[in-house]
């Protein structure tokens, strides 16, 4: 991407910026299969063409039901697997320059079977950071520091296999953040953590990664609220493609173009909403408890929508007691996308 500065083309530099990305996955065949057939080849199309763009600093996330491709998207994006098809580039960095986009990138995916389970936590810290490079007295700081942000401390020197799930979580976002990264890879992270560790670990993500750090972060999960609370944008996988990407009330707005207020009202006939203009909306009347009316409008846009509405219902003499505005819910933007075809945004 280009932009014109003071009159000079200035080429903008994505944290992540991908096209027609694609990996398939050759399938097993039966000996019965390759004898009748040996040339034939059974596939899965895990990433199917996808192409998208992180900003820098942004918080971007990536959703999707089972199997819809996310964890193979990351693995393609961290050059732990590589293409069928298609290119990334990680802050400029082809994936095909494996060593400089391995120093950029941080991941955390859970992965418990990289621990060593007969060391402590500070031991496969230290371990890692010395695969990084560091001397070992920055070693020893860097762990020292990481252990507190991720508040392991009390258990640092501990064997690894007597942690809990969610122990095991904190250390894998540890590890990942031992070479302060500046693009973090956040698979699931508060997957295991309990209500309260869970919200030290949004304060941790949002403060002293984002705003102290400058941090990208690309996160999956499966907490529909999470991506809500955290993210900047986000998108939406299914059966590899992505369905849809952008600020949540974007996707909101390509789901349901207009607003719905319900206005609880004083008895409000229902004819009379035949004076009512069309062009304003589709207006309904419906009984309500206590002998009062819900007045319901589906409006095609906000402005000055609510005010046309208190207004002609007070003008027919009916008084307010309760408004209230509905838009999609992150779970019905996501049960939508996840069933439709793309919706670009």
């Amino acid at each position: 991407m280009r932009i014109i500065q003071n009159g000079r083309v200035v080429r903008v530099v994505y944290a992540v910026e991908t096209w027609e990305l694609t990996k398939r996955f050759s399938l097993p065949r039966a000996l019965s299969a390759l004898a009748r057939h040996p040339f034939a080849r059974r596939e899965v199309l895990a990433v199917d063409r996808v192409t998208l763009r992180v900003r820098e600093g942004e918080l971007f996330g990536l959703l999707g039901p089972n199997g819809a491709g996310k964890t193979t998207l990351i693995k393609l994006l961290c050059t732990l697997i590589i293409p069928s098809s298609g290119g990334a580039r990680i802050f400029g960095h082809d994936l095909r320059d494996g060593d400089r986009v391995r120093r950029t990138i941080g991941l955390s995916s859970g992965d418990e079977r990289s621990f060593f389970w007969r060391l402590s936590g500070r031991e496969n810290l230290l371990f890692f950071a010395a695969l990084y490079g560091f001397p070992p007295a920055q070693a020893r700081h860097r762990v020292e520091e990481v252990l507190r942000q991720l508040e392991i401390t009390p258990w640092a020197d501990q064997s690894f296999r007597t942690y809990s799930s969610g122990q095991r979580q904190r250390l894998g976002i540890a590890r990942a953040l031992l070479h302060r990264p500046k693009l973090l890879f956040l698979d699931e992270p508060t997957r295991s953590l309990d209500p309260a560790a869970t919200r030290r670990l949004h304060d941790l993500i949002l403060g002293d990664l984002r705003r102290k750090e400058g941090m990208t972060i690309v996160l999956t999960t499966h907490r529909l609220d999470e991506a809500e609370q955290l993210c900047d944008r986000v998108a939406i996988m299914h059966q590899g493609r992505i369905r849809a990407c952008g600020a949540i009330d974007e996707l909101r707005s390509a789901l349901s173009p207009g607003l719905r207020y319900r206005l609880l009202a004083s008895r409000l006939p229902e004819e009379r909403t035949r004076e009512w203009p069309r062009a304003w909306g589709d207006l309904r009347v419906r009984p309500a408890q206590g002998g009062r009316s819900e007045v319901i409008l589906d409006a095609p846009s906000e402005d000055e929508a609510l005010a046309r509405l208190i207004e002609w219902v007070t003008g027919e003499g009916a008084h307010v007691y309760a408004v209230h505005e509905e838009r999609p819910s992150l779970e019905e933007i996501f049960r939508r996308f996840t069933q439709e075809g793309k919706i670009d945004v």
